[in-house]
């Protein structure tokens, strides 16, 4: 950080605490636990006067930042809010009393199905009394295919051959966005996606089973 005098320093910080409601300064360390050290990378500071610490390192090369397999905790307690797995990219922010915890996701939801990042979930994190509390929802607003691109997607998926390969995921993919567009024939075809091609492994297989997950959630979260 470049050399400044003390007032032009606090001001400084006053401002970016005020605005974003958090700073990288240790104000509390991280509990105990086997998931990450005891530094805090991040604490969150909430307009009702608590404070929550992040106990893990932002992902190299993120703008805005972003997390993975991290930790949250109320700064001055031993218990910990909750982790969230190396599967997971996150974004953070503050709002007022309560703080966001977003799960990114790339999905083909761009122009001519290209992958874009998304806002897939939010978690709101605040205090009832001295408890925090986790509420969980889903981004409903989320890119969503018109009838003409569902109809390419479903063209695509029938005249796929069998065999396992890099396009099957991007249709897989497809499918999903297709399914929560409303399409029943789409997510019948993600359904079956498991046995069309072949026998699921390795990143395919971990690939569709997160997408068959968020489909649930989907459905459970209406």
């Amino acid at each position: 950080m470049m050399k400044r005098n003390c007032l032009t320093a606090l001001l400084t910080l006053l401002t970016l605490t005020c605005v974003y409601g958090q700073t990288t300064m240790d104000s509390c360390e991280c509990p105990r636990s086997p998931y990450a050290g005891m530094k805090a990378d991040t604490t969150f500071h909430l307009a009702n006067g608590k404070s929550i610490v992040l106990c893990s390192y932002e992902n190299p090369g993120s703008s805005p930042a972003t997390f993975s397999e991290f930790l949250l905790s109320v700064c001055g307690q031993d218990s910990i809010i909750g982790f969230w797995g190396a599967v997971l990219t996150c974004r953070l922010k503050v709002n007022k009393d309560t703080l966001l915890v977003d799960q990114l996701e790339n999905l083909p939801t761009g122009k001519n199905f290209k992958f874009q990042e998304a806002v897939w979930t939010t978690e709101k994190i605040y205090f009832v009394g001295q408890q925090p509390v986790r509420q969980l929802s889903i981004n409903r607003h989320i890119g969503k295919y018109t009838p003409d691109e569902i109809q390419v997607v479903l063209k695509n998926y029938e005249t796929s051959k069998k065999g396992l390969d890099d396009s099957k995921l991007k249709i897989a993919n497809e499918l999903f966005i297709a399914a929560i567009s409303g399409s029943k024939k789409a997510r019948h075809y993600f359904k079956e996606f498991k046995n069309k091609f072949g026998t699921l492994d390795g990143v395919l297989a971990e690939e569709y089973n997160e997408l068959a997950a968020m489909l649930a959630l989907w459905d459970n979260k209406k």
